[in-house]
């Protein structure tokens, strides 16, 4: 056998010892918050709570502020918290209300 071919075999060889270890094995999928719900507060219309009771990953209020005497709409957002904590809360300005509110996931 010629050497050319010995080392390709050679090649062939450890590539099939190796394949085994090159197997990727996906890592546990994140699930995202879940349990979640939203509220406007009735006693100051310019706030908007959300709480997600369960999952990963983190959360935050959003909401489309409606100036008070205008056409003009703003979104604004509460800060990012992770589920079975605290509300995360968005502010409209005083002179805003809430025109409408949701919320947004990440990780």
């Amino acid at each position: 056998m010629n050497t050319a071919l010995k080392a390709g075999l050679r090649t062939v060889a450890l590539t099939a010892l190796l394949a085994p270890a090159l197997v990727l094995v996906p890592g546990a999928a994140q699930a995202a918050p879940s349990g979640c719900s939203g509220r406007y507060n009735l006693e100051y219309q310019n706030t908007y709570a959300v709480y997600c009771g369960t999952g990963s990953g983190e959360y935050r209020a959003k909401a489309r502020c409606y100036r008070i005497g205008s056409e003009n709409y703003t979104t604004r957002y509460g800060t990012w918290k992770r589920p079975g904590g605290t509300h995360s809360t968005v502010f409209c300005q005083s002179n805003e209300e809430v025109a409408s509110g949701s919320w947004e996931l990440r990780g």
